[in-house]
């Protein structure tokens, strides 16, 4: 397929603002090109303008989550920037191993938001695992709204590309080895829900958490829609609760109740 027009890619971007929230600038026209042609090789419409016709008038709602499907970009890896699991060990899994932290009811929440393929919230659950002593009521959410990824994350099974970045004493632990793939434990599967979920959209669950993962996302949006999504996550934490961003992303510019403690982590 050849490049979109800017007149397509407008309509492309207005729509993925207006149901996600999303911010696509011009830059990204050949990007997004190359991923349209892929996605409509094997679809049943003569042209991008008879596609973007059917979307923007008569798509269903899986129809339009599988376009988005097609923008969205799902990137993640085991233990992805260590400065925020270094955080948690000593914030939160050592203070409440020695008892020096407490929480109501030993109820740990966590929230890993934009979960892609699992390997966050499975990090998190392993780290948890590793460094918290004692019996915890502990729970993490998981949610993305790319149907496709959330299917691969509830199924946690992983070639040996996305096993890198897992030493071999975490493999021998918490993985289960089928020739050249590896599943997550039943032990930390056990810990995590998924649930999908549109960040721009008023959340469907209560907290309190605490802590709540929103990494490499705030890029995808405009100033305001941030603003409104920090807003609403600052509102789940509890008091001292964390919000913890990507390495490259901050809440610079946005008014929020959130204090920053290192970067990309924030406290209530």
């Amino acid at each position: 397929m050849s490049t979109l027009t800017s007149e397509q890619f407008g309509r492309i971007a207005d729509t993925a603002h207006r149901l996600w929230g999303l911010s696509l600038p011009e830059r990204k026209i050949q990007l997004v090109s190359s991923r349209m042609g892929r996605f409509l090789r094997n679809r049943p419409f003569a042209s991008v303008d008879a596609y973007l016709q059917h979307l923007e008038t008569r798509a269903s709602d899986e129809e339009k989550l599988e376009f988005f499907d097609v923008l969205s970009t799902n990137t993640t890896s085991f233990f992805r920037e260590r400065g925020a699991f270094d955080w948690l060990e000593r914030e939160l899994w050592t203070p409440l191993s020695r008892g020096t932290l407490t929480v109501p009811g030993r109820r740990i929440r966590i929230w890993s938001a934009a979960c892609s393929t699992g390997q966050e919230p499975y990090s998190i659950g392993i780290h948890m695992k590793q460094h918290l002593a004692g019996e915890w009521n502990a729970r993490i959410l998981a949610t993305d709204l790319a149907r496709s990824v959330l299917l691969a994350a509830k199924r946690g099974v992983y070639d040996a590309e996305a096993m890198a970045s897992v030493p071999e004493d975490l493999r021998r632990r918490w993985f289960v080895q089928s020739r050249d793939r590896w599943q997550i434990s039943r032990e930390i599967r056990s810990l995590v829900s998924f649930r999908m979920t549109n960040l721009v959209e008023p959340f469907r669950f209560r907290g309190p958490f605490d802590v709540i993962f929103c990494r490499n996302v705030m890029i995808y949006f405009d100033r305001e829609t941030r603003a409104d999504i920090v807003g609403r996550l600052g509102a789940l934490l509890r008091p001292g609760g964390a919000l913890i961003l990507g390495s490259s992303e901050s809440l610079s510019g946005i008014e929020s109740d959130l204090r920053p403690v290192q970067p990309s982590v924030y406290v209530r």
